[in-house]
This record gives structure tokens, C-alpha cells and sequence, in this order.
């Protein structure tokens, strides 16, 4: 059987070390970043499935909850505590201010602060419903002790990068 990408067949590794198998076998079956990003784009799904009747993506959802929750901000600062780059935040934040969610307040200098609008807000109570559901079947499907990891992990990368200033 010939092994493909994130399917290898362990029973081969009882006749050979994992070092002895060619590069792209080692990667496709170790690597962490191609199986954390399968987990993102299967957790993702589940979310923006459940909000599609709201006409909000789990991406646009998190960078408007990440604004209201942590009042007005400059867009520098959105991007640092979501971990986004510039052009990622800005697609979304395009759209969240068109829809009214967002909007932007000038200051004195050459930034803008970012702030949850009543509309916005409003959303994001209408939301938790669909939320809940969501963050309960991520729960099913990925166990509640992997989720448990998961939080424990980021939290554990939160404290070293603070650390780390």
C-alpha cells in the first residue's frame, strides 16, 4: 500500500524507524503545522456553517468580538492580539464596517481606532446561540480533552510570548 498524505499506514513503521522513510512521508505523517492546519480548516467549517444565516464568517465574528471586547483599538493592536496579519484583518474589517458592525473613530494622528458599533454588539448576542451549538459539536467531534489541550496550549504560547516582551 502506498502511503499518501496524512493516511500513512502505521503498521509500516513496526518494519522501519520513521527515519528511514523518505521526506515526504516523514512530513506528511509529523508534521504539526499541515495536521493543525487540517484542524483549523475542519473547526472553522462547524463555525461558519452555524453562522451563515447571519451572514458572518467565524473569522469576521472573532475580529468584531475581539474589538468589543477590548474597546476601541488601533488596528496594530487587533492584529498582535488575534496573531493576523495587516491584509487578513482588512478583508474582514472591510466588510465589517460595510455591514455597520464596526467603525472607525479618527485621532489626532495618522491611525484610526476600531470600535464595536450598537449594531455590532447587538450581533454578537444574537449569535451566542449558534455559537454554543458550534463550540459543542467542535466538542464532539475533537473530544472535550483534546479541546482542553488545545486552550491549554495557546494559553501556555499567550504567557511565553508575554514573557518573552
Amino acid at each position: 500500500m502506498r502511503p499518501t498524505l496524512l493516511t500513512f499506514d502505521a503498521s509500516c513503521m513496526y518494519n522501519m524507524g520513521m527515519e528511514d522513510l523518505p521526506p515526504e512521508y516523514r512530513i506528511a505523517n509529523e508534521c504539526l503545522a499541515g495536521r493543525v492546519r487540517v484542524l483549523n480548516r475542519v473547526v472553522t467549517g462547524v463555525f461558519d456553517d452555524a453562522l451563515r444565516p447571519h451572514k458572518v464568517r467565524v473569522s469576521q465574528m472573532n475580529v468584531l468580538v475581539a474589538i468589543a471586547a477590548g474597546g476601541p483599538a488601533r488596528a496594530a493592536d487587533v492584529c498582535r492580539r488575534l496573531r493576523l496579519e495587516k491584509s487578513t484583518l482588512s478583508r474582514d474589517l472591510d466588510r465589517l464596517i460595510e455591514r455597520g458592525w464596526v467603525r472607525t473613530i479618527p485621532t489626532d494622528g495618522r491611525t484610526q481606532l476600531l470600535e464595536a458599533t450598537t449594531a455590532g454588539r447587538e450581533l454578537i448576542k444574537s449569535l451566542m446561540p449558534v455559537w454554543e451549538e458550534a463550540q459543542a459539536r467542535v466538542n464532539e467531534l475533537i473530544g472535550p480533552e483534546l479541546a482542553r489541550n488545545i486552550f491549554n496550549a495557546i494559553e501556555g504560547l499567550r504567557t511565553a510570548d508575554q514573557e518573552s516582551r
